[in-house]
């Protein structure tokens, strides 16, 4: 652990009121799941990508997003360097003779249609506002084109989708491809994106607890399980909270 995660982390208990001596133990990429009160009926349950929960020692817990600007993987350093039980990690082995077979999960997505057109519209429209040199064309087309950066990023990034073979998960998207060797994997876990539109996460932790997010979109969620089984079977810890029935978390109706 370097002294910039130390620091970044000890930020982040500090702002919560907790120093790592109240912290017993910690789970993390887990949903929380909190009773509601007889005053408060709302549910305060936590889902998606980085949930971290501590459990203190006074026998409560505190549970936290921790999204990527909040630097979950220093704070995974700092826990651990402090020698505070990862409760939920569960470390697994290969099996002799387990072959995992080459499969590529992927379907289309309208979404990812949806906003490449936007991107396009708004690409074009942002330039020939500029281009026409018209003072009340310019802000908004400035406004335009900052859009279709967003739209274009969100292309690049968050309609993913996977492939496996015998010795490798490998996560593709557009203009990117990252492949992980099994054995460079400790945790992985599959749950919905809290931002509906991209569907699902993916979260990666490494043998060194770094952390990664993926969003997977263009996995069918009726395959998730079964990638979840072929990764348990290579020595993964690998968790699934996506249900078949189910496009998203709130989605109480759908039944395709």
């Amino acid at each position: 652990m370097t002294s910039k995660e130390q620091k970044q982390a000890e930020k982040l208990l500090q702002r919560n009121g907790i120093g790592f001596h109240d912290i017993g133990s910690f789970s993390f990429m887990k949903r929380y799941y909190q009773m509601p009160r007889k005053s408060n009926l709302i549910s305060k349950d936590k889902y998606g990508a980085g949930v971290l929960t501590l459990h203190l020692n006074k026998g409560t817990t505190k549970a936290i997003y921790l999204p990527l600007y909040r630097h979950p993987t220093a704070v995974i350093h700092y826990l651990l360097s402090r020698e505070i039980p990862f409760e939920n990690y569960k470390p697994g082995k290969r099996e002799a003779g387990i072959t995992i077979p080459e499969k590529k999960y992927h379907r289309s997505s309208l979404y990812l249609l949806y906003f490449a057109s936007l991107f396009i519209v708004f690409a074009i429209l942002g330039c020939k506002m500029i281009v026409s040199g018209i003072l009340w064309g310019i802000i908004p087309g400035i406004l335009s084109l900052i859009l279709s950066t967003f739209l274009l990023c969100a292309l690049l990034t968050r309609f993913g989708y996977l492939t496996l073979d015998n010795d490798s998960l490998t996560v593709h998207s557009i203009g990117r491809t990252v492949t992980f060797p099994y054995s460079s994997l400790r945790k992985v876990n599959f749950d919905y994106a809290r931002e509906r539109t991209f569907t699902y996460n993916m979260e990666v932790l490494d043998q060194d607890y770094n952390y990664y997010l993926y969003y997977i979109g263009r996995v069918p969620r009726r395959k998730l399980k079964e990638i979840t089984e072929h990764l348990l079977q290579a020595g993964i810890d690998t968790t699934c909270y996506i249900e078949t029935d189910k496009r998203y978390y709130q989605d109480n109706y759908s039944k395709h």
